[in-house]
């Protein structure tokens, strides 16, 4: 499987829950760095912190939350990935803010993952 279908793969997986899946694309150690605008955000390591600590967390203020990926950029260990978060707060407010992912992949897991995107309008929505 190349790494740009690693990453397809985890999308299709953190959309659908399946935990299975995102345990076996994932290392162990993954390190996790969100954005300190974000919900929630800093930086996490390992999937336990990642998934029960900053998404249980984070995801708790959202109605919806959805990343959907529109470009993938296979560059030797790291995947690009380039889309938008949509999605609407408790508050009932609606948002679309572009984002972009960056991957990290050793030995066929993904390792390390950071992001970038406008929080500012992710907390307004929240507001």
């Amino acid at each position: 499987m190349s790494n740009v279908e690693l990453i397809e793969k985890f999308y299709l997986a953190f959309k659908n829950k399946d935990m299975k899946t995102i345990q076996q694309l994932c290392d162990e150690k993954l390190e996790w760095i969100t954005l300190k605008g974000m919900p929630h955000g800093g930086r996490y390591v390992g999937l336990d912190a990642i998934f029960n600590d900053y998404f249980a967390n984070m995801l708790s203020n959202f109605k919806e939350f959805h990343a959907v990926p529109e470009e993938y950029l296979d560059s030797k260990n790291h995947v690009i990935v380039i889309g938008r978060y949509t999605g609407i707060s408790k508050e009932e407010k609606e948002f679309d803010v572009p984002f972009s992912h960056i991957y990290e992949i050793r030995d066929n897991k993904i390792f390390k993952f950071r992001q970038f995107t406008d929080t500012q309008k992710i907390q307004e929505s929240l507001a």
